[in-house]
């Protein structure tokens, strides 16, 4: 028998054999992914929250307070920031108005303002909900911060000097009137 021969039946036996009993190939995969989950601090992430009051610091009712300050750092322009700022209780201090920016250019910063109103001094709970996106980057935030809702003194004495000075020109009116 030649060599050829014999290689020939060689090859035919491993074929028979691999049609019997299979070949070893894969037929499914299996792989193990690390997958590293990166958790930081608010004024470190894409989106950076800085509450600009402490927690129970006062507000004082009817003035513009600069509450919160949202820091754009991702490597992209926002090109649209939607904030809103709600109570998370229905009782309590309102909210009159907050003024927040519309978009968040990269590496810069916004203040978000809020205006209270309240006749007692009153704890809140305020609730800041915020999207960003541009550039095919979306990001969104909520958090909670806690205020204190303080009446203003300014408007409540101008309001006591209006009744005294109305009550005197009644009485002083009246004066008037006995002498004529």
């Amino acid at each position: 028998m030649g060599k050829f021969r014999l290689l020939s039946i060689l090859l035919a036996f491993t074929a028979a054999i691999g049609l019997v009993f299979g070949t070893a190939g894969f037929t499914t995969m299996d792989a193990d992914r690390g997958v590293g989950i990166n958790v930081t601090e608010d004024d470190n992430a894409y989106l950076g929250y800085e509450p600009r009051l402490d927690g129970g610091e006062n507000i004082t009712a009817g003035q513009s307070t600069p509450v919160v300050e949202y820091h754009n750092q991702v490597s992209v322009d926002l090109d649209t920031l939607e904030v809103d700022v709600s109570r998370t209780s229905s009782s309590g201090p309102t909210i009159e108005t907050f003024d927040a920016p519309d978009q968040l250019d990269r590496g810069n910063a916004g203040t978000v303002t809020v205006t209270l109103n309240c006749s007692t001094t009153q704890v809140v709970e305020l609730d800041f909900e915020v999207t960003g996106s541009g550039s095919g980057t979306s990001i969104s935030l909520d958090r909670t911060l806690s205020v204190t809702c303080v009446p203003n003194q300014d408007e409540e004495e101008a309001g006591t000097e209006t009744e005294v000075e109305s009550e005197g020109e009644d009485e002083s009116e009246g004066e008037d009137e006995d002498e004529e």
